[in-house]
């Protein structure tokens, strides 16, 4: 770097070699750092300097599972190394001949990691090498993909931290942007399964729009159900009636490409198996209804891990209408208002979730956050507890370790004011804390499954309070191009501070010391690295008063990061050469 101004131009020469991490396997001792060649380009290609990246949690998830991780299946890290980091902020510093005109030397953007080229997944910071490198190559894919450009343009004034976190915040506003359909699929897969009442069952309009769903099959229903269904979804192309299936697992794999039902309506009263079976054969974002029925005796077993991982939506009426099943009179989003639980609210993301309902336009009236760890509480409360108290919102911090169950539970039903959270949102992959929060659940409640919780997790849920009471469940993995769009813009628009989330930094050769940060939260919020710092340390904002006062002193409050701390950082960095 020669200066400040030629650093942000991307004036100054590329050099021939770089640092880089790679990943050769299982566990942190696979991960080096090593210095190679910068990479060439085609002339369908650009060459990026990645000026910030953030530290993620599914970093941290291909760091333990090595080549076993789902994204690494078939590669030999020994071998075939991952350059991890899908947070990034880069830099447009060389283009490739047939891009010259559309993009240029200097250009800045940020990427959406969830690349599809040709219907493939070719994730940045997994297939495609990511952000701790010094420098990357752009591949056509990423350039042309399934979805357009995988770059999004962002402005020359805004920070290089507060726009690489973009992508987690995405991932937070894509959890309030979660649905399911209006009705049944059009053009898809139906299993209606007719119990006792099913006679009774009224299909009009329970078709999303545009035709019926391409084929239904049938279990157990009389030739008056047939009719009232073929009737009221406007005909079916194919129909398939049978008794009850051999395996449930034998009637997915019979659906097309064995992809299993787009939807799965429970007509009338079932035994609580048929409903536990009939949930393994659900699609992708495909939705399971209960229509009708009868009071269900128990709880029911069902997988939680794809309710976040595969978009399983369970919905439910006391009447006889199909449609209003799937007629929801909220959205995901907080209620205005209400009353809101976030568990593992003190994390990373906890904080980010937090964050969002103080300053949401419409917030909720009471917030609660819990979790084990002191320090992250205290930091919650420091960070985010005056702005509550001035937008007239009740903020209440709990720890359950220091309480004991029984005192947390009391706290938590009076702080519910007796009749339960109009949303719970898990910042922790924990099944248990899952079941115990949602009998914490008001009348039209969302319990927002955010955590990753492993597919094939089972859960405890209150299926009677779905169907009776109009309690949902929504989970949500990563982001959309739309979802990064509408964070990018609120960050433009001074609607959202993402550097508000950001509680550490460092240098290109902190990365490993950062991970393992990150998975020991020893910070209560972001960690980033600035790979063209080499050697900056790793340090929490507040470490900076001694290390770096003048970025410091630049801080908001003395707690938040800024884009003119950050312009100080990089003024240091480019004298220390």
């Amino acid at each position: 770097m020669s200066d400040l101004k030629s650093y942000v131009a991307a004036a100054d020469p590329i050099p021939g070699r770089m640092l880089k991490w790679h990943l050769y396997g299982e566990g942190l001792d696979n991960l080096r750092v090593e210095e190679v060649d910068v990479p060439a380009i085609g002339p369908d290609e650009l060459l990026v300097r990645q000026d910030a990246c953030g530290i993620c949690f599914s970093d941290l998830k291909v760091i333990a599972l090595g080549s076993n991780h789902p994204r690494m299946a078939g590669r030999d890290l020994r071998t075939d190394p991952v350059t991890l980091g899908h947070e990034v902020s880069c830099t447009v510093v060389r283009v490739g001949a047939n891009l010259e005109g559309r993009f240029h030397v200097g250009q800045r953007f940020i990427v959406q990691a969830d690349v599809f080229h040709g219907g493939v997944s070719m994730a940045y910071g997994y297939a495609i090498s990511g952000g701790f490198a010094q420098y990357s190559r752009i591949p056509v894919s990423m350039i042309a993909g399934d979805e357009g450009c995988y770059l999004l343009p962002v402005r020359p004034v805004d920070g290089y931290a507060e726009a690489a976190l973009v992508e987690p915040w995405a991932c937070v506003v894509s959890a309030y942007n979660q649905g399911h359909r209006a009705g049944i699929r059009s053009g898809g897969a139906l299993l209606a399964i007719a119990g006792a009442g099913a006679g009774a069952i009224d299909w009009t309009g329970a078709v999303a729009g545009g035709g019926p769903p391409a084929q239904a099959t049938l279990i157990g229903a009389s030739d008056d159900v047939v009719r009232a269904c073929v009737a009221g979804l406007g005909g079916i192309a194919s129909v398939r009636l049978m008794d009850a299936p051999s395996a449930w697992s034998t009637l997915k794999a019979q659906t097309p490409e064995g992809a299993g039902f787009d939807d799965v309506v429970v007509l009338g009263a079932v035994a609580p198996e048929v409903v536990e079976g009939a949930a393994t054969t659900l699609a992708n974002h495909a939705a399971l209804s209960l229509v009708g029925g009868t009071r269900l005796p128990r709880k029911l077993s069902l997988d939680i891990g794809r309710v976040h991982y595969n978009w399983h939506h369970y919905l439910g009426t006391t009447g006889s209408r199909v449609a209003d099943a799937y007629s929801e009179r909220r959205g995901a989003d907080l209620v205005r208002g209400g009353l809101a639980w976030f568990i593992g609210a003190g994390g990373p993301m906890g904080q980010m979730h937090v964050q969002r309902a103080v300053f949401h336009p419409e917030p909720p009236r009471r917030i609660v956050g819990t979790d084990i760890d002191v320090e992250r509480l205290q930091s919650l409360a420091d960070r985010f507890g005056s702005a509550a108290a001035a937008r007239g919102i009740d903020l209440v911090l709990l720890n359950p370790k220091e309480m004991g169950q029984d005192a947390f539970d009391a706290e938590i039903c009076r702080l519910s004011d007796g009749r339960g959270y109009d949303d719970i949102v898990s910042l922790v992959p924990v099944p248990a804390l899952i079941e115990h929060a949602s009998d914490h659940l008001a009348d039209g409640a969302w319990f927002n499954v955010f955590a990753g919780v492993a597919r094939g997790t089972m859960a405890s849920i209150d299926v009677e309070a779905i169907r009776s009471r109009g309690v949902r469940y929504v989970g949500s993995s990563g982001s959309s191009i739309a979802d990064m769009r509408e964070t990018l813009e609120k960050v433009e628009g001074g609607e959202l501070s993402t550097n508000a989330s950001l509680a550490a930094i460092g240098g290109m050769r902190a990365v490993r010391e950062g991970i393992a940060a990150v998975r020991d939260g020893r910070f209560p919020g972001k960690t980033l690295i600035f790979p063209l710092i080499e050697d900056l340390p790793l340090l929490s904002l507040a470490d900076l008063r001694q290390a770096y006062p003048s970025v410091y002193e630049r801080l908001q409050d003395g707690r938040f990061w800024t884009r003119e701390a950050e312009q100080e950082l990089l003024r240091l960095a480019i004298e220390r050469r």
